[in-house]
């Protein structure tokens, strides 16, 4: 058989078959595509060893998807796109760093078309450790005929552990209030400690308070 000559002939007919069967293709793959918008997460990961990250770094990124309708409804019900920015190869200070497309975590199918912001600052500290003495914080008074000797705290020394400018920062560390109202004797706690709302924690564990608290004398 001659495939030259079987090409050949009524190639017109074949070659507007090709083009028809080429177009249904497109018409078939592209139908129910869409786009929408959404608001997602921005995870850091892969901090180096000994560094912790400081200062304001935006929670969530805003991306456009491109796909199948159906696959982008599934996809914003269950919430399957995530921001993800590795860290690994960032260094002590500022960082800027770049977002891409790749940075997304999406179904297959999905594709990303646009997201803002294109890219993120991110400054890294040393994590430093500093022991600091704990005082405890008494709130309110004893019953009538009682008073308020004073309070120790075991141990009476705490490991505060963070960012360093962070830990630099803190010029005393105070328990939460402990409500001594009405009390009648010793009130002893397990007090929480007031981080004064920064990126820290204590090491120790185990942490007391014991209010002294006694009846007047006549």
């Amino acid at each position: 058989m001659d495939i030259r000559r079987l090409i050949a002939e009524n190639w017109p007919i074949k070659l507007a078959s090709f083009v028809l069967a080429l177009t249904l293709w497109f018409y078939v793959t592209s139908k129910g595509k869409a786009e929408i918008s959404l608001t997602v997460p921005l995870e850091l990961r892969n901090a180096p060893q000994g560094m912790a990250v400081v200062g304001n770094v935006p929670g969530t990124i805003e991306v456009r998807l491109q796909g199948q309708e159906r696959a982008l409804r599934d996809t914003a019900t269950a919430k399957q796109v995530v921001g993800s920015v590795d860290l690994g190869a960032a260094r002590e200070g500022e960082n800027r760093l770049h977002l891409s497309p790749d940075d997304i975590r999406k179904p297959a199918g999905v594709a990303v078309t646009y997201l803002a912001p294109a890219e993120i600052d991110v400054r890294l500290e040393r994590v430093v450790q500093r022991s600091m003495r704990v005082q405890a914080v008494v709130q309110g008074r004893p019953a009538p005929g009682y008073r308020y000797l004073g309070a120790t705290v075991k141990p009476y020394r705490l490991t505060l552990e963070g960012p360093s400018s962070v830990i630099r920062a803190f010029t005393t560390l105070q328990t939460q209030p402990i409500d001594i109202e009405g009390a009648k004797g010793p009130v002893t706690s397990e007090p929480r400690i007031d981080y004064q709302g920064k990126p820290v924690k204590i090491l120790e564990q185990d942490i007391t308070v014991t209010v002294i608290v006694e009846k007047e004398r006549s």
